[in-house]
């Protein structure tokens, strides 16, 4: 059977089946088995440390030494249910951490009065400016000075997401906020989105990012942040003799099935991008520069009937056109298989085996699109434990700037610096400018400028110099300077150093000899742009 046909039978087969969470937890043995069966014939399996290593740079921003003896500990098993768990893990440390951002704890509304208050205060600064001298030959009044506060909120952001990629328990969780972000991406540079994304990136996303996929469907598709984002907030039906007649805007429809559930290769046309658009209508945004929140106007609605993907919408209805379009997107074998093929690639490499990707779309179809259960299928998974995927992944710039540190157990007391350098790397935050976020694959981070800006990272990491955040590399010192790039390579997860990385460090070690407290930290730098730390 085909697989599309193979899929819309699973949606039939399935469609009585509980709506959440409803793959058992992952049992103990079940890593240990699957690694046995994916390995090659002759070939070994995955060792232990190899697995544990394996599974945090997966789950998490990077082991700490703490997450390995924790796996350690409880089994790799129940450490990722754990994870899935996060609600069970205290994070007062991290919420501690996070009271310095001040402009993230108010709401949207707070924050897009202070935007557009300030923005006018700029154009009369303006006007100031040009203002011709006063005619008693005065001096004119001073323009006001003073900083911007969409540049500090989405500075804010970036600082806290970072925090949170080092310092939260729910590792997984964030994880999965930085995945679902980024595939229902809101560029914070536009319009007032820098007052909208704090609640967005909190209430819409990481409320749901191990929860069900057609309630954050649904979540994102309310939020003013992408209502405004994707243009569907000035989307309106002509009505004859209006004052203003904006028209359908398709950007949202488009985006909708192309990049949040179908895929380009969904099966969609673009009269099905008019009809949605035309449901859409009338979903909106209201008070946007004072209290921005979903609206539903039927002034501005089309209120005839559509087909969708084949289906009707009666006409006559309202804010029902789009519920159903949206129903009926998250029920679709397409989006299915969009959604697990995604997944795949983040957790196990950039072109995942269409076995794994199908298993893990039966899963979505079976459970509603439940995101807890379609990770443990991925986790479960032989292709999961294949040498072949280990370290098979190249780290984004804040995946690797957050592992080092992570790694290292570095004390951040100022994020500032680190931000920038996650931009410098080639990942400013929240700046990702299309609707597609920032890709998962090597070809996006491995230029020969942001490979310099890594190496670069790494030594200056080790050597002090990034402002705000300090390290204590003292317990890394050994007898030789072998044995110290041993424990570092260890420290850092690196479990198997190649022979031309190992030699290369050793080298440039007894090429410029340090003092032996010196000596960790020439191992960190040098270590950290090695090719083996460049991956997960």
């Amino acid at each position: 059977m085909a697989r599309p046909a193979l899929l819309c039978a699973l949606v039939l087969a399935c469609s009585h089946a509980a709506r959440k969470d409803l793959t058992p937890a992952l049992a103990a043995e079940a890593p240990e088995a699957a690694a046995q069966e994916a390995a090659a014939p002759g070939a070994p399996p995955l060792t232990a440390p190899e697995m544990i290593e394996h599974i945090l740079s997966r789950t998490t921003f990077g082991a700490r030494p703490e997450d390995r003896l924790r796996a350690q500990s409880v089994g790799i098993a129940a450490f990722v249910e754990e994870q899935l768990h996060p609600e069970r893990l205290d994070d007062a440390l991290l919420e501690q951490k996070l009271q310095r951002f001040d402009l993230l704890r108010e709401g949207p509304d707070a924050l897009v009065q202070k935007l557009v208050e300030q923005r006018q205060m700029r154009k009369r600064a303006a006007m100031v400016e040009d203002a011709p001298p006063p005619p008693d030959g005065g001096e004119p009044q001073e323009p006001m000075r003073n900083g911007s506060l969409k540049r500090d909120a989405i500075s804010q952001l970036a600082q806290a997401k970072l925090m949170r990629a080092v310092f939260s328990r729910r590792q997984l969780k964030e994880v999965m906020t930085d995945f679902w972000f980024n595939h229902f991406n809101v560029f914070a540079g536009k319009h007032e989105e820098a007052a909208l994304l704090p609640d967005y990136e909190q209430n819409v996303i990481r409320a749901h990012a191990l929860g069900s996929f057609p309630e954050l469907l649904e979540a994102t598709a309310h939020s003013p942040a992408m209502l405004i984002y994707l243009d569907n907030w000035r989307s309106a039906v002509p009505r004859p003799g209006a004052k203003q007649n904006r028209g359908i805007n398709e950007n949202y429809a488009r985006e909708l099935l192309e990049l949040h559930t179908l895929g380009v290769d969904g099966g969609y046309t673009q009269e099905d991008v008019v009809e949605v658009a035309r449901c859409f209508t009338g979903w909106t945004v209201a008070e946007p520069r004072t209290n921005p929140h979903f609206v539903f106007r039927p002034a501005v609605h089309d209120f005839g009937s559509k087909v969708v993907l084949g289906r009707l919408i009666p006409p006559g209805r309202g804010e029902e056109d789009a519920k159903q379009v949206l129903h009926v997107l998250a029920a679709h074998p397409a989006t299915a298989r969009f959604i697990a093929q995604k997944l795949a690639r983040r957790f196990v490499s950039d072109e995942p085996p269409d076995a794994l990707v199908d298993r893990v779309a039966v899963t979505y179809l079976r459970t509603a699109g439940d995101i807890r259960s379609m990770l443990r299928t991925l986790f479960e998974s032989p292709e999961f434990w294949s040498r072949t995927a280990l370290r098979a992944k190249v780290r984004s710039p804040l995946e690797l700037v957050a592992a080092s540190l992570r790694a290292l157990d570095a004390a951040v007391d100022d994020p500032q610096a680190l931000a920038r350098v996650v931009a410098r790397i080639g990942e400013p935050l929240y700046a990702a400018q299309a609707p597609t976020g920032y890709p998962d694959r090597a070809q996006t981070w491995l230029t020969s400028g942001a490979l310099l800006a890594r190496i670069d990272f790494g030594l200056q990491l080790a050597n002090g110099k990034v402002p705000g955040t300090r390290l204590d590399l003292a317990p890394l010192q050994a007898a030789t300077a072998e044995e110290t790039v041993q424990k570092v390579a260890a420290r850092l997860g690196a479990t198997e150093l190649s022979e031309k990385t190992r030699a290369y460090i050793l080298e440039e070690l007894r090429r410029s000899p340090a003092p032996p407290d010196l000596v960790p930290a020439r191992a960190v730098g040098l270590l950290l742009g090695a090719p083996e730390l460049q991956r997960r």
